[in-house]
């Protein structure tokens, strides 16, 4: 009984050994794949027919996507085209209605030789009118683009006031400092242009009346030589505002000014303030170019 046991242990490898050998193909007769490679765990399993055929729905949806981006884009483009073919179409026949006008005026011109002066002044007082009306055009144009930045202010600190239940406040790009409102310079002026460009603005060139504001400003135009609003164009010197100068905040650099101007005209040398990089005053040429600063009273809303 043992002995069958035994014989039937060894002839089950060898089963096993012939059913491996003829699951291989004829190129393979005679070899055993378990035998020649160790790790090997027999043919892989076939893909499941769901995943091919989700894997086929979604290359379809890939290029149905394409198609529409490709479709809308062809669309777009011929928008365009026959957009521009009409802009291309107006511009063809404006040139063309103005070579008829113009070669109608030429001919004119030759066949009444007399009036040919006359013609030629014609169309040179209808060219200086229509320049004329242009350059009104233009000075309108800018005047309305210069008072739009300020009115664009208003209207912001205007709503900035009624949101907070009547807080003043300063207009966009202005620093508030004690109950004013400061606008610092990028770029420079000569003390003229610069206190036109401020009164433009409803403000004044800064009048500094104390130390807090000294520092205030300093602190705000860095290395820079800055104008303020004090000047002794008229052989003494004044605030813009017309605070009182002797009773008032002085920081120069050197002693009083007030001895500067004797023995020479009005004009003609140091008769414009400006605050230097160490925040002491000096006086120089007001030609010269410099940053300034712009101070108005915090509330603008009124």
């Amino acid at each position: 009984m043992e002995k069958d046991f035994q014989d039937i242990q060894q002839l089950e490898p060898e089963d096993d050994d012939h059913q491996l050998s003829d699951s291989e193909g004829p190129g393979n007769f005679g070899q055993n794949p378990r035998r020649e490679n160790p790790f090997w765990k027999g043919p892989s399993s076939p893909r499941p027919l769901q995943q091919r055929l989700c894997s086929s729905f979604r290359l379809g949806l890939l290029a149905l996507g394409l198609n529409v981006l490709l479709l809308v884009a062809i669309c777009m483009t011929g928008s365009q085209s026959a957009q521009l073919q009409l802009e291309l179409r107006a511009l063809k026949e404006a040139f063309s209605n103005f070579s008829s006008s113009t070669l109608l005026e030429i001919q004119a011109l030759d066949s009444h030789g007399g009036t040919a002066n006359d013609k030629l002044r014609s169309l040179g007082n209808k060219v200086e009118k229509k320049q004329k009306e242009l350059q009104t055009d233009h000075a309108t144009l800018n005047l309305h683009l210069k008072h739009f930045p300020v009115d664009l202010r208003t209207l912001t600190c205007q709503m900035v006031f009624l949101q907070s239940n009547g807080t003043e406040c300063c207009p966009i790009n202005w620093v508030e400092h004690e109950g004013n409102c400061y606008w610092f310079s990028r770029v420079g002026m000569t003390w003229p242009e610069a206190r036109q460009y401020c009164q433009l603005e409803r403000a004044h060139l800064v009048v500094i009346n104390s130390w807090n504001e000294q520092k205030f400003i300093t602190q705000h135009t860095g290395p820079f030589h800055t104008w303020i609003g004090l000047t002794n164009s008229e052989g003494s010197w004044k605030w813009v505002d017309g605070t009182a100068y002797r009773h008032s905040y002085m920081n120069w650099a050197f002693s009083r000014p007030e001895n500067w101007g004797r023995g020479r005209e009005v004009g003609g040398g140091e008769d414009c303030a400006e605050i230097l990089s160490n925040g002491y005053w000096n006086g120089n040429n007001c030609q010269q170019v410099n940053r300034w600063v712009c101070e108005m009273p915090r509330d603008i809303t009124g």
